[in-house]
């Protein structure tokens, strides 16, 4: 591989991680065809997902983001859980 950082693989080492994980964990009898259209999901979705957070790197960088309230973010949980009928 040319590098250990995942964000840096090309989209063949990328296929290659992807397949040899998915045959590890039970995907032998799984054809080629669907292995493909899988990983070309797989990667579609973390292609946005990097698009988005270096989106999201660069609103920060230009002071567009605020600290991450920890308190305020559980706080908001339990109140959406409790709406649900859930409760600690």
């Amino acid at each position: 591989m040319a590098t250990d950082n995942p964000s840096n693989l090309t989209e063949a080492e990328s296929l290659y991680l992807y397949l040899g994980e998915k045959i590890a964990n039970g995907g032998r009898d799984s054809s080629a065809v669907d292995l493909l259209a899988n990983f070309e999901e797989y990667y579609r979705q973390l292609q946005d997902l990097r698009a988005k957070i270096a989106e999201a790197e660069e609103s920060s960088a230009r002071g567009e983001s605020a600290p991450l309230d920890v308190e305020d973010v559980i706080r908001r949980g339990r109140e959406r859980a409790a709406l649900r009928g859930i409760t600690d």
